[in-house]
């Protein structure tokens, strides 16, 4: 317990500890190198808890720990410079000068996660990842209609116009493929050890995040197979084997992901297979909704009936079976029960979960949805709206329910689904690159979520204070130092962005009081500083409340 909360506490004291110091020292190392008198340089507010002097400046461990400063001297509006500092005072320092001691602490606050990136990419090298081997090819998908299949190898890519790509991991795979929907990409693979090249067209697909929508190239594939978990193609045509079985052996071999299951069905050629599985049954316990899952040896089992699958993957990404129905839901209502799997929606034919999340989009609340059944049943259901609470902004929503979802269990260890893995292998330049590119699309992401919160288009309530940043260094102090440094460079651009917000006290009102100073040709008056200092503080203040207000929310949920 004791260790538990110093790894709590020591994890938010290293996290803002750590950003306010690599800020306050953007600032320190601009103005000395400048020339500007630094006199105090301090890591947090209110009374000195220790410090030391060295030279001219005093090092300060400050009581409040929710921010720094460094102390300039003249840096005050009014404040009188002593005959042996004059011409070292802050703002007796020519307009560019004082810009560039702004712009650096920010600019640090920025310059740290790059170099946090650029660490962590050289770190992983040699870790196991994906390759690039196919698993899942998705029905209905652009891999599927090019003529992709699961199994093939990746080993280059052509944009036309352009030089081969190699492809090492599947992550390069995603890299070539997401900026460029409706374009034609060659995809060069090893197939049963022949060289075939695949031309594929990316379809283009929304992606929506709290911030904003975008439209990114995709195939359809996965670098993992489906789980073996199975149903029946029609009920009451596999023999004993019942829908959403996990196949664990089949023919005597142990069967890890539906890759294996479907060479076992091939060499059975449509015979009979031994199969020996593992079903979920209720736990018999009182005031709880869990499952076991029982193994069972279930004997030749037939794996054809008329020439076609007596069973297939039951998978959600390459199927439609319903694993379950909330009991009074439209879904309920309209008949649909576990096993069913849905072979159209308003007479589009659907294969796999994907495609039916894609369309239920669509759907209206009150607006009758017809579905066909694979069986050659239809039905027709009606959505109903279901109120639903948001974790962070605690704020009442809406949402369309159709009440049926998918098998989504994870009874399979995700190494045992993954077709291949390869060892990371990235240089210095190409590390380096890729920081830098991260940092760039993090930067972007978090510059527009400032300015949709400022437009009102995103909740004020999303903003978190200290509390929040607690509980964030906390749980990644848990998870590792890979996460707690990845949060802690995201969390280092919202701190060097927000400072950046043109409000008087921080670096950004400072940037256009020095740019006003350099049009107008001449320096703001005494009155003016301290008014728009007063403003900015008060503003602070009310901030400072309403994020705290917020912490305190969702602590109390």
């Amino acid at each position: 317990m004791a260790s538990d909360i110093l790894l709590k506490v020591g994890s938010i004291v290293l996290l803002l500890g750590g950003l306010i110091f690599v800020h306050e020292l953007g600032h320190f190392l601009a103005a000395k190198l400048l020339g500007v008198k630094v006199t105090k340089f301090s890591i947090g507010f209110g009374p000195r808890l220790f410090g030391v002097k060295r030279g001219e400046t005093e090092y300060v461990l400050s009581l409040l720990p929710l921010g720094g400063y460094v102390k300039m001297a003249g840096d005050e509006p009014g404040a009188e410079v002593v005959p042996e500092d004059r011409g070292r005072g802050f703002l007796e320092a020519a307009p560019w000068k004082r810009l560039v001691i702004a712009l650096s602490g920010p600019g640090a606050n920025l310059a740290f996660p790059v170099v946090v990136y650029f660490a962590l990419a050289l770190a992983q090298n040699g870790t196991m990842v994906p390759g690039p081997t196919l698993g899942t090819v998705m029905p209905g998908s652009a891999a599927e209609r090019a003529g992709l299949h699961p199994g093939d190898r990746v080993v280059e890519v052509t944009v036309p116009g352009r030089p081969a790509a190699p492809i090492r991991h599947f992550s390069d795979l995603r890299q070539m493929v997401a900026p460029r929907a409706g374009e034609r990409i060659d995809f060069t693979v090893m197939r049963a050890g022949q060289r075939v090249v695949v031309p594929v067209i990316p379809a283009a697909e929304k992606e929506s995040n709290p911030v904003e929508t975008i439209t990114r190239g995709v195939i359809g594939v996965t670098p993992s197979w489906p789980s073996a978990v199975v149903a029946p193609s029609l009920p009451g045509r596999a023999g004993p084997l019942q829908p959403f079985d996990l196949v664990v052996r089949a023919g005597g071999e142990p069967i890890r992901n539906m890759g294996d299951l479907d060479r076992a069905l091939g060499a059975a050629a449509c015979a009979p297979l031994p199969v020996e599985v593992l079903r979920e049954a209720p736990l018999r316990a009182p005031g709880v909704a869990l499952s076991t899952y029982e193994p069972m040896k279930l004997g030749p089992v037939p794996t054809c009936v008329e020439g076609k699958p007596a069973f297939q993957a039951a998978d959600p990404t390459i199927s439609t079976f319903v694993a379950g129905v909330l009991p009074g839901s439209p879904a309920d209502q309209a008949g649909l029960r576990r096993g069913d799997a849905i072979a159209s929606v308003n007479g589009k034919p659907v294969r796999s979960f994907r495609e039916l999340n894609q369309l239920s989009a669509d759907f209206l609340t009150g607006t009758p949805v017809k579905l066909g059944l694979t069986d050659g049943r239809t039905t027709e259901l009606v959505p109903v709206d279901q109120e639903y609470v948001d974790e962070m902004t605690r704020e009442t929503h809406r949402r369309v329910v159709l009440g049926f979802f998918p098998d989504q269990r994870g009874l399979v260890d995700s190494k045992a689904l993954v077709a291949e893995e390869v060892p990371l292998s990235v240089g210095p330049g190409e590390a380096l690159g890729t920081a830098f590119g991260h940092l760039g699309e993090v930067v972007r992401l978090t510059a527009l979520g400032i300015a949709r919160i400022v437009q009102g288009q995103i909740s004020f309530k999303t903003v978190g204070g200290p509390i929040m940043l607690f509980q964030i260094a906390a749980q990644a102090a848990q998870e590792g130092w890979a996460s707690f440094l990845f949060k802690m460079a995201l969390i280092s651009v919202n701190l060097g962005l927000m400072n950046l917000l043109p409000i008087p006290v921080l670096d950004g009102g400072h940037v256009v009081a020095t740019l006003v100073e350099a049009a107008t040709r001449r320096p703001l008056s005494i009155r003016t500083r301290e008014v728009a200092n007063l403003v900015g503080i008060v503003f602070l203040l009310f901030l400072m409340i309403f994020v705290f207000k917020n912490d305190i929310v969702r602590l109390m949920g």
